[in-house]
């Protein structure tokens, strides 16, 4: 960054503080080298997905379908979330449930109906 952009960006935290002296002490300013158009794609968290997970959702499958065999078909980690698939013996399409790491937050049928 040259020296002028510096003086400009400066003077800019300076004036916001004056004009907000309530807020002042709490402002933060981050410098980085980087053009905001250099946007980086953040990836999502890897490694495996803990058993509680699994387990959660089998139970809160179970609650909805009953006692139907139950096959894991896949399970990730999301950005925000766990994903777990699971196939149901006798239905076409499988079973999606989404857990946020302490609790299951939801499920849904992938298939119509």
């Amino acid at each position: 960054m040259n020296a002028m952009k510096m003086q400009v960006l400066l003077t800019a935290v300076a004036l916001a503080g004056a004009a907000m002296p309530v807020l002042a002490d709490k402002t933060q300013v981050g410098v980085t080298d980087k053009h905001p158009g250099d946007y980086v794609e953040e990836k999502p968290a890897g490694g495996a997905v803990p058993q509680k997970v699994v387990d959660d959702c089998l139970a809160a499958l179970r609650k909805q379908i009953g006692d139907k065999k139950m096959k894991v078909i896949s399970k990730k980690r999301g950005e925000a979330s766990f994903v777990v698939d699971v196939q149901a013996e006798g239905v076409e399409k499988p079973w999606r449930c989404f857990h946020d790491g302490s609790k299951c937050t939801g499920t849904e049928y992938q298939g119509e109906g």
